[in-house]
């Protein structure tokens, strides 16, 4: 049984169930199964059914006639409209909003330590955690909510790029994608940060481009 924190069990049920989807432990066409889910966390359905309905308000599960709940199915064209958002909202960030460069380039460097750790342990869970924080971080260290709040949205779909583009870029090389982002930073040329931000996302794209369905 699932130990709850001092939440509501709504709010509760809701971040595991959300962090299971983002990492790929529950995936786009699996049920959610009020009934399971409930004896799990050892409470009745009330909960369950009302974090479900949340989470399909929030987009991340569909109602399915004669199935019920599964986590939602993206479309090619979502993802890739989730794509292009994701970069223009880190790019504004870098080149545009108030950041604190000494405290964007701590928090980057954190995830760069535990991407590559998890390279050397061959751990894409923990990579692919690893990698979204450190995108995060542009977008937290602006304080602009707003964009954070969309940012945050998007995390299913870039867990189905993910999913796609691990299957043939290496380790080594996606990893090779972030280190000159911050190096930029260091360097005080948040214009090239751009540029190599926008390097790292063509790559990534042209990978997924050729796995995708």
């Amino acid at each position: 049984m699932v130990a709850l924190k001092r939440k509501s069990l709504t709010e509760q049920i809701q971040e595991v169930l959300i962090d299971r989807i983002i990492r790929g432990e529950l995936l786009p066409g699996d049920r959610l199964k009020e009934l399971q889910i409930a004896n799990e966390f050892g409470t009745s359905q009330a909960p369950v059914r009302e974090t479900i309905r949340s989470l399909q308000a929030m987009g991340y599960v569909e109602h399915k006639p004669h199935v019920g709940a599964i986590v939602k199915k993206f479309t090619r064209k979502e993802i890739e409209e989730a794509y292009q958002v994701r970069e223009a909202l880190e790019g504004h960030c870098l080149t545009f909003s108030d950041v604190d460069r000494k405290d964007l380039i701590g928090s980057m460097s954190i995830q760069l330590d535990q991407m590559f750790k998890a390279k050397n342990a061959n751990d894409i869970q923990e990579f692919i955690k690893a990698d979204n924080l450190f995108h995060r971080a542009i977008i937290e260290c602006s304080q602009n909510v707003r964009m954070l709040e969309i940012w945050d949205s998007l995390k299913m779909q870039m867990q189905v790029i993910a999913t796609h583009v691990e299957a043939l870029m290496s380790f080594d090389t996606l990893y090779g994608l972030h280190p000159p982002i911050v190096e930029a930073l260091v360097n005080r040329d948040r214009d090239l940060a751009k540029q190599k931000l926008a390097d790292h996302y063509r790559v990534v794209e042209q990978h997924w481009v050729r796995t995708g369905e």
